[in-house]
């Protein structure tokens, strides 16, 4: 889009059978559902495989002003990320909702006084005061584009509060709270003991997710700072590739669909100097570019053949090393929505939100769209039974086979869980007439859910040898560059995917004069995370090979 927006000409090699990479809603009723009119029970007969909800917050300005410029916009629905009858299941005990866990102290007999593990006092304030007590001070500094009037001061208020949490970069979640307060901010709590870490993260995140960066749990945190303008969270009615099929709509030049590249490299001959892209059809396709933005997962960057791209030692250790987290959807499609049946539910009817426990499906969440459908023709009765991240994810997947529909343990696997998540039996859910998951890691073109970071990842402020800069520069001499959620700081969010095209689509034009950034700036802006001056130092520095 905003190659077009500034008249050049460009092509899209796309190496599915479908566009929007990891903005992917499975429907079980196919293009039927899609075509479906608003409030129509067809229309809601899906699941989000991938990006899913979208929070009110001000760094996320240009995901609404994506929406905006596309029709997008009068899909959006609220979004409801919790509500009061959600439950709770962990220690074998539950379903609670938050009323019935409030009647008691430890009611998950988490505590050393009840057979656990826990010190009484952390139990008495809660996980969310103590995950608070890490996370308030950088979700603060963050808020703080909140207050900002203009584009500059909301970017020079995330700039400043980006290069605070990234001085804790050497931290992973785990070993910030296990660590003492040296080089901490003052109102950092004392050390943590490692019983109160797994306790937080078992209610708090996923299994493992705390051996990650602590940079990356902070953004994460970060996203609950929406605002009370019109609605906190928001959803795309009818799935989240109306908005890419939104997208392509308006382009002239539409994607090339199963176009797979094997090979990028940078040429020199008598013609002058240019990229060669070769597309690996049963007889092998090799196409010239001027320049090259390529926006796949570094996983799959990595096999391809780019010896002649020019990257540095950096970019290859980077493309690599820098980690990705995993991710499994489990949905099933019942005859109704049981969940929203008063009758049927113990603890009164759910309606949106997740219930969250420790055993294996570890989040349960519930259709925020097909609200509005007339109480005569409801909605189907599709659940995200199962979402799971990290470790989570990386077991729950190994027993996901690509056949359709899922093999039984799994099935009877979610099924149990969900007896004991919602404390009915399964005869009160009614048939389950189909069934789809997917796994992100055993996806060939993802390899892996979203960039996670680990620990020193990101690098600190004027790190000359991070690893995540590298890769914002350009290779091959000025004609590549890498885009994607990795090469920004919002990894999982459409928002990272959408600022890395921005600063791609800024690099490949800073060979061709001022003319043409001054309209990329006056037309898209800037992303907060970016700066003029810093891409210009990047590209600079790239070209002589220091990075």
């Amino acid at each position: 889009m905003i190659l077009e927006d500034l008249g050049i000409d460009y092509e899209i090699l796309e190496a599915g059978s479908r566009i929007g990479g990891r903005v992917f809603t499975y429907r079980f009723n196919g293009e039927t559902g899609y075509n479906a009119a608003v409030n129509t029970p067809a229309r809601y007969d899906y699941f989000d495989v991938g990006a899913m909800r979208f929070p009110r917050i001000p760094f996320m300005h240009r995901v609404f002003d994506l929406f905006k410029r596309t029709r997008t916009e009068k899909l959006l629905i609220e979004y409801h990320l919790h509500t009061d009858n959600n439950l709770s299941y962990f220690n074998s005990r539950g379903p609670a909702t938050d009323i019935i866990e409030s009647t008691a102290e430890d009611y998950f007999h988490v505590s050393t006084d009840n057979g656990g593990t826990v010190p009484p006092a952390y139990v008495q304030q809660g996980v969310d005061y103590w995950t608070g007590a890490v996370y308030d001070y950088y979700k603060n500094l963050f808020a703080k584009m909140n207050d900002a009037k203009t584009d500059e001061e909301r970017q020079a208020a995330f700039q400043a509060a980006w290069n605070e949490l990234v001085k804790q970069d050497f931290h992973s979640t785990r070993s910030y709270m296990l660590s003492g307060k040296e080089g901490k901010p003052s109102s950092a709590p004392p050390p943590y003991p490692e019983t109160v870490v797994e306790w937080l993260e078992t209610f708090d995140s996923a299994t493992g997710l705390y051996n990650q960066s602590f940079v990356e749990s902070n953004t994460r945190a970060s996203a609950a700072q929406a605002d009370e303008e019109e609605w906190d969270w928001v959803a795309i009615d009818g799935g989240s590739d109306h908005l890419v099929r939104d997208m392509a709509l308006g382009l002239k030049s539409q994607p090339v669909l199963n176009k797979h590249v094997s090979k990028i490299a940078r040429v020199s001959s008598r013609a002058g100097t240019y990229m060669e892209v070769t597309i690996a059809d049963p007889t092998p396709v090799v196409k010239k570019y001027s320049q090259v933005i390529c926006t796949v997962p570094l996983g799959c960057l990595a096999v391809m053949d780019t010896e002649n791209c020019d990257l540095s030692y950096n970019q290859k250790q980077a493309i690599r090393s820098l980690h990705y987290d995993a991710s499994v959807k489990v949905g099933l499609k019942f005859q109704k929505r049981w969940w929203e049946d008063p009758k049927i539910m113990p603890t009164g009817a759910i309606v949106g939100g997740q219930s969250s426990t420790d055993i294996p499906i570890r989040t349960c969440v519930y259709p925020s769209y097909g609200l509005d459908c007339p109480a005569s023709t409801p909605p189907p009765g599709v659940l995200l039974a199962s979402y799971t991240w990290a470790q989570d994810a990386r077991r729950l997947g190994s027993i996901i086979s690509p056949q359709t529909p899922l093999p039984d343990n799994l099935v009877n696997l979610t099924l149990s869980n969900l007896e004991r998540l919602h404390g009915i039996s399964r005869d009160k859910f009614g048939p389950v007439l189909a069934t789809s998951a997917y796994n992100w890691e055993a996806d060939p073109r993802a390899r892996g859910a979203f960039a996670l970071f680990g620990p020193a990842q990101f690098g600190r402020p004027n790190d000359k040898e991070s690893l995540f800069t590298s890769l914002k520069a350009p290779a091959a001499k000025g004609r590549l560059h890498i885009a994607g959620e990795a090469t920004s700081v919002h990894h999982a969010w459409v928002l990272g995917a959408l600022n890395s095209a921005w600063r791609a689509v800024y690099m490949a034009l800073l060979p061709y004069g001022e003319a043409k950034r001054r309209s990329l700036i006056n037309r898209w802006g800037i992303p907060d995370e970016d700066t003029e001056e810093h891409l210009q130092q990047l590209s600079v520095l790239a070209l002589y090979d220091v990075l």
